[in-house]
């Protein structure tokens, strides 16, 4: 039933309990809302009034003191002067006037007779205790006469502020209670018989049929909260309609698929069974049937154990299924009614109803023929497996024999390391002795002619046969023959002092931390006269903070010897571009040094054996074909890294080595018993 403005008057004479009551229950809305409006009203009256009151209070005690504070301008000194003149009635008038100011409780004035104070007058009302009081000293001309005691009282103070207290308390209380009413009704006629109207509509609303939707009252047309609650209701029961209506519709695919699922259940080559709590057969589809021979209603009643496990077996897998839990692919035996063995593999799924456990629901799968194939596989496994062993021992006779091959093979290869090394060694020596031959033969022939003139000169001195021009002859022989002796001599030094560098001892050189780019400088810089003469540009492209634990005198030579063989062999009579690039960069954990100069190249038939000893176009002008060689040594046997090199005529060099990079020392590492030099060739 819907309210509409003319139920503001109700005809019946209820109460105003009932009229403001949202249900027929005691816990009223209306009723809360008046209490917490009158408590909150309370409340607040009581902290206005305890305000007001506190500053009144301030107030009249400020104009009690500030009446204490004007007896000491107006009253001391002629007080004072009454006292000094001995003139009593003059002081008891002026007590009089003190007593006449605002609440004043007891004056009284003592008189000082030598160091004593006597109480020479009193007025008003003495107590042990005040609630303002103040002495003040009487002096005379500069000399203390006496001494004036004034006391107040704030009973007329305490009286006033109750009186106001009350009055305020009364007539906040009858404020509150007006305006609550008034709120009170204005709640009920604009929110709470509203919300009687929903409860109603709530109450009486039939989920079968649910009617029309809801409506506050004729003529309302306000978009607030109610029309808000009133809307969503309204949406609540359009969905709650929809819902039974999709309901319906659920129930009734579910009714579809139990029929589909039973059909499948039925028609199904598994066996499904449905056990009690007891391990006794509820239900079983027809696949069960016909696997054990028996009807339908014999079946159901007796154990699943019985029916479907084998004796043997029993035991064994009733205490698992005692326990009521998942069991999943457990492999079974079942003996028919014409001992005809089965092999099922079973899966058991607890049923709950709540949190407790109504059924045991079992698959079973009957894996006959895939039991039999498997005997069949493990036959042929069997089978395999003795062709295997018999193979493998026949493998292992190969491989004894391969290993023996080996041996040989690599006795071999030992044999034919030494002969590379022996075959190098003797080029080597042939190189060494080759190269200096030639300076030492002219040593010896310079020797003897030094020799032959000595002899001469003995004789002659001998003989006395000394003239001027045979001095001069032989001063002149002796000093050609002496410095064709020291140059030849200087050569064969220099020559066996590259052929040390050939052999990289290690043990003669210094390994730090050291600057990649303050170590290529320095080469450069040392080499600047040979590369000025050369007009030979040299470009550096290295990081100024990049370095390297390493053996930085390795790496000198290696700078040097490049840059001196290009100077030497690339840039000899060119007419092209003379300039030398060296890339210096860290790529990971290795250094790569990037060589190349714009020089004439390398011919085709000496690029492939650049690395080799003795190997030079210059052979007799200066060039002993070590240059290269001592680079290769350095990066491969002392630095153990790696080296290219790449060539065309008129298109410069380049070379590219590749070296392990470390910055600080490494620790260090157990020595191997394998000698490098074996894995050479």
């Amino acid at each position: 039933m819907e309210h509409t403005e003319h139920d503001l008057v109700p005809e019946d004479q209820t109460s105003l309990i009932k009229k403001l009551a949202l249900n027929k229950g005691t816990n009223s809305l209306s009723l809360r809302m008046l209490s917490y409006i009158l408590i909150c009203s309370t409340l607040l009256a009581l902290v206005i009034t305890l305000i007001q009151l506190r500053y009144d209070y301030r107030q009249d005690v400020k104009v009690i003191k500030d009446s204490i504070a004007q007896i000491e301008v107006s009253f001391l000194q002629p007080i004072a002067a009454s006292l000094w003149n001995l003139d009593e009635e003059q002081v008891q008038v002026q007590i009089e006037g003190i007593m006449n100011l605002p609440n004043m409780q007891y004056v009284l004035v003592k008189e000082i007779l030598g160091s004593s104070e006597v109480p020479l007058l009193a007025r008003g009302r003495s107590s042990e205790r005040y609630d303002l009081q103040q002495e003040f000293e009487l002096s005379y001309q500069g000399e203390l006469v006496g001494k004036l005691f004034v006391a107040a009282s704030l009973d007329q103070v305490y009286k006033r502020l109750w009186e106001k207290a009350m009055l305020i308390l009364i007539s906040q209380t009858i404020k509150t209670l007006v305006v609550s009413i008034v709120i009170l009704f204005i709640i009920y006629y604009v929110i709470v018989r509203h919300l009687n109207t929903i409860v109603e509509y709530t109450r009486n609303l039939d989920l079968d049929n649910l009617g029309a939707p809801l409506e506050l009252g004729h003529g309302r047309t306000r978009n607030d909260e109610l029309s808000e609650l009133v809307n969503t209701l309204n949406q609540m029961t359009f969905k709650i309609n929809h819902e039974f209506e999709q309901r319906l519709k659920a129930t009734e695919q579910l009714e579809k698929e139990r029929d589909f699922s039973a059909t499948i259940i039925n028609a199904s080559n598994a066996i499904i069974v449905t056990l009690d709590n007891h391990l006794d057969i509820i239900n079983v589809n027809p696949a069960g049937v016909m696997l054990t021979g028996f009807h339908q209603a014999e079946l159901v009643g007796q154990s699943w154990l019985s029916v479907f496990v084998d004796a043997n077996k029993r035991d064994f897998i009733e205490d698992e299924l005692r326990q009521l839990r998942v069991i999943e692919d457990q492999e079974l035996t079942l003996s028919d009614q014409n001992d005809t063995q089965y092999t099922l593999i079973w899966t058991f799924v607890p049923f709950y109803e709540g949190n407790e456990v109504a059924r045991m629901i079992a698959f079973g799968y009957d894996v006959t023929p895939l039991k039999q194939v498997e005997n069949e596989i493990k036959q042929l496994n069997d089978e395999l497996e003795h062709k295997v062993e018999v193979r493998t021992e026949k493998l292992e006779e190969s491989n004894r024999q391969l290993a023996s091959a080996f041996d040989k093979l690599k006795n071999a290869q030992q044999s034919l390391v030494e002969a590379e090394k022996m075959a190098s060694l003797g080029s080597l020596v042939a190189g060494v002795a080759h190269e200096i031959n030639t300076p030492i033969g002219i040593s010896v022939t310079a020797a003897s002619y030094l020799q032959e003139q000595s002899k001469q000169l003995e004789e002659n001195v001998s003989s006395g046969k000394l003239s001027r021009s045979f001095m001069e002859d032989l001063i002149e022989n002796l000093n050609q023959s002496s410095e064709l002796l020291l140059s030849n001599l200087r050569r064969a030094s220099d020559l066996i002092s590259s052929f040390k560098q050939v052999a990289v001892d290690q043990s003669s050189e210094a390994c730090y931390t050291f600057n990649l780019s303050e170590n290529v400088h320095q080469v450069i810089t040392s080499l600047g006269h040979k590369l000025k003469r050369a007009n030979t540009e040299v470009v550096v492209d290295c990081d100024r903070q990049l370095e390297l634990y390493s053996y930085p005198g390795s790496f000198t030579q290696i700078y040097s010897n490049l840059i001196i063989n290009s100077v030497t062999h690339a840039f000899n009579n060119w007419e092209g571009e003379r300039k030398i690039s060296i890339s210096i960069v860290r790529e990971n954990e290795q250094l790569l040094i990037d060589y190349r100069d714009s020089g004439c190249g390398v011919p085709p038939e000496l690029a492939n054996r650049i690395f080799d000893p003795f190997v030079t176009t210059k052979r007799g002008q200066g060039g002993s074909g070590l240059g290269t060689h001592i680079v290769y040594n350095l990066v491969v046997q002392l630095l153990k890294g790696y080296i290219a090199f790449e060539s065309e005529p008129d298109k410069g060099v380049h070379f590219s080595i590749r070296l392990p990079y470390q910055a600080e020392k490494p620790e260090p590492e157990p020595k191997s018993d394998i000698d490098p030099e074996e894995f050479r060739i």
